[in-house]
């Protein structure tokens, strides 16, 4: 018997909201890290009834319950970044700071969640979104709020480019070690990221796609993934965005609303030949393989 040992490769963890349709949330979380080559596990903060179509409820994980998982997990494994969506409630926001404190992880990517797509559904509460600007947000490596996110962040509107630069200081000046302000619902899709000494635009053509539904999800696991890899922030999400941005290219639908990215776009095969199928070789007597006499 072999006593080869397979090195794990770097475990991300998800703290985010289920998505029964798949395409945000963990379950988009997950899949990006396994097409980053991670190993991802997460702590599910609410279960959401939702479709390509929307979300129609919201079911809040107790403060609690979100705190056994994640306490299951440190006491497990050792995780080498943090992608955190969705939190619910302030007291599953307070959770995570506290686990954050104690799981001593260097890298956490906060995509502070706080309106579904459609800004019909709260996804946090009050209390919940001043607690990630005044304690969550000075815990992570990196904030990644859309428009909407970084305007309640910062307490500036955000009209233009300029706009955007001057929020990303504020965040910043309010806490954050770093912040990317994503500018997909711009005229152009610009983001910005500031590490608190310099300012770099990242600059990117709107795709031509329906499918983006978990595409804020995907870039912020994205980012948390390479940096568990070893980048550097700036490298990270250069090479988030441009994951995204192919993701969505190669996205499509699998129901009546927007569909998802397609994560695994590298991965994929063409499909065999009609009539031709692999034999497989694993395990068969030498006698039965192909070709042997």
């Amino acid at each position: 018997m072999s006593n080869h040992v397979i090195a794990a490769p770097p475990i991300v963890l998800s703290i985010a909201g289920f998505d029964p349709s798949a395409g945000a949330g963990v379950a988009a979380d997950l899949k990006t890290f396994s097409a980053h080559n991670c190993y991802g596990v997460a702590a599910i903060t609410a279960i959401t009834v939702q479709s390509t179509q929307g979300i129609k409820s919201v079911h809040d994980t107790p403060a609690a319950e979100l705190r056994a998982q994640l306490d299951a997990l440190l006491e497990d494994i050792k995780i080498s970044a943090i992608k955190i969506g969705m939190l619910g409630h302030r007291g599953n926001a307070v959770v995570v700071a506290e686990f954050l404190d104690r799981a001593n992880v260097a890298n956490v990517v906060l995509d502070p969640v706080m309106k579904s797509t459609s800004g019909d559904k709260d996804l946090v509460d009050a209390g919940g979104i001043k607690y990630i600007a005044e304690e969550l947000m000075k815990r992570a490596t990196v904030v990644t709020p859309n428009i909407a996110e970084a305007e309640i962040l910062s307490g500036h509107s955000i009209k233009d480019h300029a706009d955007m630069e001057a929020a990303a200081r504020k965040i910043v000046e309010r806490g954050a070690r770093a912040v990317v302000v994503k500018g997909g619902h711009m005229d152009k899709a610009i983001d910005v990221l500031f590490d608190g000494s310099e300012m770099l635009s990242l600059g990117g053509e709107h795709v031509k796609s329906e499918n983006t539904h978990g595409s804020g999800c995907t870039f912020a696991s994205a980012i948390a993934a390479q940096l568990a890899c070893g980048r550097p922030l700036r490298e990270a999400v250069l090479l988030a965005k441009a994951y995204v941005t192919k993701a969505i290219e190669k996205g499509f639908s699998i129901g009546k609303g927007p569909g998802p990215l397609d994560h695994f776009y590298r991965v994929h095969q063409e499909p065999p030949t009609r009539g031709v199928h692999e034999v497989p070789q694993h395990g068969m007597h030498p006698a039965a393989e192909p070709g042997a006499h």
